[in-house]
């Protein structure tokens, strides 16, 4: 009954923002999808070789997304954007924290855009989607998301433009003293990322260098500990604030049409209060496409990520990362058509991959098939698993199959189906196989969260999801 008093208020805003304002249009656009997934070993462990019994292998989940678009003229709009997203049966009592937004009608999105008047310049600030460049995979740092967001964008020349930003990350509480707690004055709970891009276009190349920098509260985090992603693997409390900084560029260059090869490159790096909680790394990812043909566009794929060497006082050696959005192939990356159909995580850093998608395979009309073969190699040195001490607490390391070391390895293949019944409406089914290889001798006496349970056993992960998508 509570849900269908907000979304009754919801759609009672709607139409009363419509009817107050007779100059403004309203245009509306979204997605419903309804489907199955099954997913097997997404830990990469069998049941009777765990000491629980964790995995949860069938859902059927439906997502509502439906985006309002409140248009005052071609230089002043405002959008809304809301969500229903329920795994099906769970009668409202899913307590997972990593979903907290699932069986609940929620606001994703509230922003406004205006160009100032007599120019190009475009201004956007609300809750507002964030994606960094990403020209090959999505961006590997921070995109996918939605966060505080003040951001100006113009053009410079024909070929040249800039933006500017200012992305609030993480503001945990709202005032700076917490009642009962004497020493929580002038609490430094935020993230806050300052970001600045400088799109370039001429015929048959593009290119967007990128500079960010954050300011990393010492209390973003619960208990003074280092933030997910900015974290290293023997991390120490924050006592002081610490900086991170982003620099890269995407790339993509189709002169050569049909071949299209697209790239991108980015270092981060974190200078924490004290060596142990630094962290800097390098990721690199390109993909080469043919385009030329009607009945199936080939692509090779390669990434490369900078891993940990095999010591903890001196920090991590992987790249930063907020909360990406990358990925090759359709199952341990991410990259699914359907929601929680796949295995991303934020804690895939430090491996290599490489691969060859043959996608947009069709023979029939409204019929079309995608195939990902990925092999796929960890960068992270072996003995900082093999030989760790209960010191190797960063939250970024786990023995789920999530990071890899040199002595790891897995290999994924895909077989996605695309059938059009209308052309706002598609049927979906993606199949997924990952061979993970996990090396025994590393993981098997591991304090390392996770290693104790698999006892240096490793099972393969099989996805096979089935959805309806209908985009209006």
């Amino acid at each position: 009954m509570k849900k269908l008093a907000i979304l009754a208020v919801l759609a009672c805003m709607v139409f009363g923002f419509a009817a107050s304002a007779s100059a403004v249009d309203l245009d509306a656009k979204g997605q419903f999808q309804f489907q199955m997934n099954m997913i097997d070993n997404a830990n990469f462990l069998n049941d009777k070789d765990s000491a629980t019994r964790g995995n949860d292998d069938l859902n059927f989940w439906f997502r509502a997304r439906t985006e309002f678009r409140f248009i005052a003229n071609e230089n002043l709009w405002a959008v809304l954007y809301t969500q229903y997203k329920n795994r099906v049966g769970d009668g409202g009592l899913n307590t997972d924290s990593t979903n907290a937004d699932d069986n609940s009608l929620t606001i994703k999105r509230a922003y406004l855009q205006f160009r100032f008047p007599g120019t190009e310049v475009l201004t956007t600030a609300g809750i507002a989607p964030v994606d960094l460049p990403g020209a090959a995979a999505g961006n590997m740092v921070l995109a996918g998301t939605e966060r505080g967001l003040f951001m100006v964008e113009t053009p410079i020349t024909d070929q040249i433009a800039l933006a500017g930003a200012f992305i609030r990350n993480t503001d945990r509480f709202n005032t700076d003293t917490v009642a009962g707690a004497a020493t929580a004055n002038n609490r430094k709970d935020e993230i806050d990322i300052f970001y600045a891009a400088l799109p370039i276009t001429i015929d048959g190349l593009s290119a967007t260098p990128y500079f960010a920098y954050s300011i990393i509260g010492n209390a973003a985090a619960a208990g003074n500990a280092a933030v997910a992603g900015f974290a290293a693997p023997g991390t120490a409390a924050q006592t002081k604030n610490a900086n991170a900084w982003w620099l890269g560029t995407s790339f993509a260059m189709d002169m050569f049409d049909p071949i299209v090869f697209n790239a991108d490159i980015v270092y981060g790096a974190v200078d924490g209060d004290v060596k142990q909680n630094d962290r800097s790394g390098l990721f690199f990812d390109a993909s080469l496409a043919y385009t030329g043909m009607d009945f199936v566009q080939p692509k090779l794929v390669f990434a490369y990520g900078t891993g940990e060497d095999d010591k903890t006082e001196n920090g991590s050696e992987r790249l930063p990362v907020i909360a990406n959005d990358w990925a090759f192939g359709s199952t341990y990356f991410g990259g699914s058509a359907l929601t929680s159909a796949d295995l991303d995580s934020d804690e895939q850093s430090g491996f290599w991959t490489v691969g060859l998608s043959l996608e947009k395979i069709s023979f029939f009309e409204k019929l079309s098939h995608d195939i990902h073969l990925l092999y796929i190699q960890g960068t992270n040195d072996k003995d900082l698993i093999k030989s760790a001490t209960a010191g190797v607490t960063n939250t970024n390391i786990a023995a789920d199959g999530n990071f890899l070391t040199t002595k790891d390895n897995a290999f994924e293949v895909d077989f996605n189906t695309n059938y059009q019944i209308y052309d706002e409406l598609a049927a979906i089914v993606e199949f997924g196989y990952v061979n993970m290889n996990l090396d025994k001798n590393v993981w098997e006496n591991s304090p390392v969260t996770g290693a104790a349970a698999r006892a240096g056993k490793d099972a393969d992960c099989l996805k096979f999801a089935v959805g309806l998508v209908y985009k209006f």
